[in-house]
């Protein structure tokens, strides 16, 4: 299982090169009048031209979902893109982990899991800054229009993936 979810990772990382063609094809372009590009400026973190184009992708698939007012949307979404740069430091962090590691399997493992945890914590933390923003309804959507976005991401590469 470990193995198996080990490359399941390389794979999609691989892939994530190929993923703003792969979700291009059925996700509008972004409106250009809200910023809601994710700043990559931690020199840990990938800041590839893919990667800025998933997250733009990912941002205005999330302001559809949401249906966020003008002023919702100037308070969230600086607060969503310290979310994003946060989140990616610790993803980074995670990959580097599992890249790298000369350590044995129990202790990527244990690796995990304190990673695992990290980003719990900083989910548990901008949940309750969204929530100063917004009304639990919105975060609720949020968190499910996140959720659905990676999933339809997944599938996409999976279905690249067998593609080629």
């Amino acid at each position: 299982m470990i193995i198996k979810r080990f490359f399941i990772g390389l794979v999609l990382i691989a892939i994530l090169g190929k993923a703003e063609r792969i979700l291009a094809q059925d996700f509008r372009v972004p409106r250009s009048n809200l910023d809601t590009r994710s700043n990559f400026s931690n020199g840990s973190v990938d800041n590839s031209t893919g990667m800025h184009k998933i997250e733009t992708i990912k941002s205005d698939f999330l302001s559809d979902k949401m249906h966020l007012s003008t002023d919702e949307a100037g308070k969230f979404w600086p607060v969503y893109n310290q979310y994003r740069q946060d989140m990616n430091v610790v993803l980074h962090q995670k990959r580097q982990n599992m890249l790298n590691s000369k350590n044995n399997a129990q202790d990527v493992v244990n690796d995990n899991f304190e990673y695992d945890s990290k980003i719990l914590n900083i989910k548990k933390h901008y949940n309750d800054e969204f929530s100063k923003i917004l009304p639990a309804e919105k975060v609720m959507g949020f968190w499910k229009s996140e959720r659905q976005f990676n999933e339809e991401m997944i599938k996409r590469l999976k279905n690249k993936r067998e593609n080629d």
